[in-house]
């Protein structure tokens, strides 16, 4: 019995690799093959990084980073303290790291809890819990991108954010009582306050690596999804997806490549209210791009399955909740699809070289440092 478990897990072993090979084997392909198309998958890539994702999360992660480094949270009053452990079965810090993240931009809550988690304030089991709940899409993002460019008002909006903020919630009561079981780390230590240039200068590097990365990611996953597409795993994708939802080709079709990467959502049809519990839903999961962000910030310090499973659970809550307060909400817009013209406007600029240079610089001026440190 044991030497057949033991064969079957070495042929599960050996499938998933000769699956790796195989994907392997179609990118090298692909690239070398169809240099037209991954030369436009990689064009659109970028225009998403410059203009969605850039503007709407560089900020919030510059704060972010300046929040957890500057040792501000651990000056948190005691009744919020009190708080989050009632509530949430939180530490200390980690409420206010909660409410902030919901808005501040997906790797943001990720970002600071790896850093809570470096300092030893939350321990393994805590952080792989709450980089599960400390999430959400920033409101530059659901209203420029979603709501601004799909539909004809901010009403949309508002119900992704409310939607996936009470998900959110909900999300942290369901994990509270395995959050009051572990141990929440060093709360108790005050650190110094660290407000200056420094550390200004440091947040701004450092969220400038993690934007080039994140960058970097959405212009892969932008040439995978071509590729997928290319070999008709999209077109089969949707078929399913159409079967399920009762969506036609064409939407499921504009809709799947988004679930890959979330900032492609601007290809799906505007004004198509039937679709907003489902971007409700992919907003709370954040796409497999989104999870593959995650994984890299979080680098094998601690488990990334609580996180996949705990945002799945999320987008279930979120959809559930925008099916409920969309009659509410919308009941009195008017939708006139026909008078909405959206287009997009690409004028040649040398500004978006610059920025990527920049970016990269940045990134290989961190790593040197990364490196010196480790030698």
């Amino acid at each position: 019995m044991i030497n057949w478990v033991i064969f079957m897990k070495k042929i599960k072993e050996k499938g998933f690799f000769c699956l790796k090979l195989i994907l392997l084997g179609m990118a090298v392909y692909f690239c070398a093959a169809e240099t037209d198309l991954v030369k436009k998958a990689v064009s659109d890539g970028a225009d998403r990084c410059l203009t969605v994702v850039i503007p709407s999360l560089y900020a919030m992660m510059i704060a972010a980073v300046m929040i957890t480094k500057s040792g501000v949270l651990s000056y948190m009053p005691g009744f919020v303290k009190n708080l989050g452990r009632a509530l949430f079965g939180m530490g200390g810090e980690c409420l206010p790291v909660f409410l902030f993240s919901m808005f501040a931009g997906y790797p943001a809550g990720t970002r600071m809890i790896t850093e809570q988690y470096s300092s030893g304030t939350v321990s393994a089991g805590s952080a792989s819990l709450l980089c599960g709940v400390c999430f959400g899409a920033g409101p530059a993002f659901i209203f420029g991108c979603i709501s601004g460019e799909l539909y004809s008002s901010d009403l949309p909006g508002k119900i992704i954010i409310i939607s996936t903020a009470a998900a959110n919630v909900l999300t942290a009561f369901i994990i509270s009582f395995c959050l009051r079981k572990h141990n929440t780390g060093k709360n108790n230590i005050r650190k110094p306050v660290r407000i200056d240039g420094v550390l200004l200068t440091d947040s701004v590097a450092s969220a400038g690596r993690t934007m080039g990365e994140l960058c970097f990611m959405i212009t892969a996953f932008s040439v995978i999804t071509a590729m997928l597409s290319r070999f008709g795993a999209i077109s089969a994708a949707a078929g399913i997806f159409s079967k399920i939802t009762g969506f036609s080709e064409e939407v499921s079709g504009a809709f799947i490549p988004a679930v890959l990467d979330i900032t492609a959502v601007r290809g799906l049809p505007a004004n198509n209210y039937a679709l907003l519990p489902w971007l409700c839903a992919l907003v709370s999961f954040g796409g497999i791009c989104v999870v593959f962000q995650t994984s890299a910030i979080i680098s094998g310090r601690f488990s990334v399955l609580p996180f996949v499973v705990l945002r799945l659970i999320a987008s279930v809550l979120s959809y559930g909740i925008c099916r409920i307060i969309m009659p509410f909400m919308i009941s009195e817009e008017t939708i006139a699809a026909a008078s909405v013209n959206v287009s997009a406007h690409s004028a040649p600029s040398f500004v978006p070289s610059l920025m990527l240079l920049f970016m990269t610089f940045i990134i290989m001026a961190e790593y040197d440092k990364l490196v010196k440190i480790q030698k």
